[in-house]
């Protein structure tokens, strides 16, 4: 079993080569960065957070402290984003974090009671799907934000962003390379779904409830969360 991450230049090398086997129309693939890093929470604030089954049943704005925690999950800088060639603006993301077997998250750190809901909800199955154990590994590869710009949906750029996101998992470093994510509305299952990952578990969120009450409410065709997982 191998979790050494491989070096900067190398991961950007491989990148370009995958790059090549997928199109975008002005526009070029980009291994996430340093610099990019601001830009990258304002485009997730802006063109992921809003629409966000859950986020937007609960009334949830996104706030400063959810900036720190995304900015916190991405220290890795393993995302992919999609840069416009004309504006040099961020038009989709895939994020890619690394997640370990020993790690467990605090919520009593956090402030905001809207955040620890929608965590809690995500995390609540985690002992019982077990994907450390069921596939004998110390580190996960985590899908988060599978985001586009509002101005350039419904063109197939989040599952061309996906699959490059797939084959650039493979050159990580990690080994075996296994991919764990949740989709939080029928737009994000479809592409695991059609990119082959298997349901580990479904969250119905009529059925998901504290102290007797239904936490996800109005959730309009969205009816669940899914986690998906699979092994490359």
């Amino acid at each position: 079993m191998s979790e050494k991450l491989r070096p900067r230049h190398e991961l950007e090398q491989a990148l370009e080569c995958i790059a090549k086997t997928i199109e975008f129309k002005d526009a070029h693939l980009e291994l996430i960065s340093d610099a990019r890093k601001e830009n990258f929470v304002a485009f997730i604030r802006e063109h992921f957070h809003p629409d966000e089954t859950l986020a937007k049943s609960l009334g949830y704005d996104a706030d400063e402290e959810f900036d720190q925690l995304v900015t916190s999950a991405h220290k890795d800088n393993l995302s992919l984003l999609l840069i416009s060639d004309k504006t040099d603006e961020i038009i989709a993301c895939r994020t890619i974090i690394l997640a370990h077997r020993v790690e467990s998250f605090d919520f009593s750190k956090l402030k905001n009671d809207k955040l620890v809901k929608l965590l809690k909800f995500l995390n609540h199955k985690n002992e019982e799907m077990d994907v450390y154990k069921r596939f004998n590994i110390d580190t996960c590869i985590n899908f988060v934000f599978l985001g586009t710009h509002k101005e350039h949906r419904q063109q197939g750029i989040a599952f061309k962003i996906f699959q490059a996101a797939l084959q650039f998992s493979k050159e990580l470093g990690i080994n075996p390379v296994c991919i764990k994510g949740e989709g939080s509305g029928v737009y994000s299952q479809r592409i695991y779904e059609k990119s082959g990952f298997e349901t580990l578990h479904t969250f119905k969120y009529d059925e998901y409830k504290v102290d007797g009450d239904i936490v996800f409410k109005d959730t309009g065709i969205h009816k669940s969360t899914k986690v998906y997982v699979k092994q490359l």
